[in-house]
C-alpha cells in the first residue's frame, strides 16, 4: 500500500508546471493600494518561463526602474523600462569614506518642496540568485526638485543637501 502511494505523489509532482509569467504589482494609487501592471508590461512579459530571480535598477540611468530575471537553464532577460510619464526623480549613490563603502545601514530621507517626506535604507538588495542595484532610487511624482536630502549613515554620520534638482544622478 506504501509503495502505491508514493509512486502516485511521484506522479503528481511530475506533472507540476513550474514555469510562470512574471507578475509586477507596482502602480502606487496613492491610497495605501497598488495595483497590478504586469498586462502593461508586454508581451515578452507574459511568457512562462522558469524565472528564479529578479534585479531592479536603472540600468540606462533614464530614472525609470528595469528589472533583469534570471531564467533556469535559460537566458537572462532584460525588460527595459519604457514607460511614457511626467513623473520625477533622484536617483543615489552612497558612498562612504571609511571600511563601509557601500553605507549599509544607511537611512535616507527626502522632504519635497511640498513638505511630503519618504524614506529609504541605503542597503545593497540581495534576492535569491542575484543583486539589485545599490543606489538608492527616490521617485518625486510632480515635484521637480527635492527641498532636502537627510543621510544617516551607519556611523551616525550625517550629510543634508537643500535644494536638489530632481531628475538626476548624485555620487558624490
Amino acid at each position: 500500500m506504501a509503495r502505491g502511494k508514493c509512486a502516485g505523489q511521484r506522479s503528481a509532482i511530475l506533472q507540476r508546471h513550474y514555469e510562470e509569467p512574471n507578475a509586477v504589482v507596482s502602480r502606487n494609487l496613492g491610497n495605501g493600494k497598488f495595483q497590478d501592471v504586469s498586462a502593461e508590461a508586454g508581451p515578452d512579459f507574459q511568457k512562462a518561463a522558469a524565472h528564479r530571480g529578479v534585479a531592479f535598477g536603472d540600468v540606462d540611468n533614464d530614472g525609470r526602474m528595469d528589472a533583469v530575471v534570471a531564467v533556469l537553464n535559460g537566458k537572462v532577460k532584460y525588460f527595459h523600462n519604457i514607460s511614457k510619464n511626467a513623473n520625477h526623480w533622484i536617483l543615489l549613490k552612497l558612498i562612504a569614506r571609511r571600511a563601509n563603502r557601500m553605507a549599509l545601514g544607511a537611512q535616507i530621507r527626502i522632504t519635497g518642496e511640498d513638505g511630503a517626506e519618504a524614506v529609504q535604507p541605503g542597503h545593497h538588495r540581495r534576492r535569491y540568485a542575484c543583486a539589485s542595484d545599490s543606489r538608492v532610487h527616490f521617485g518625486l511624482a510632480p515635484r521637480k526638485r527635492s527641498a532636502r536630502s537627510i543621510s544617516s549613515g551607519p556611523a551616525g554620520i550625517h550629510q543634508v543637501l537643500h535644494n536638489v534638482a530632481a531628475d538626476r544622478i548624485l555620487d558624490d
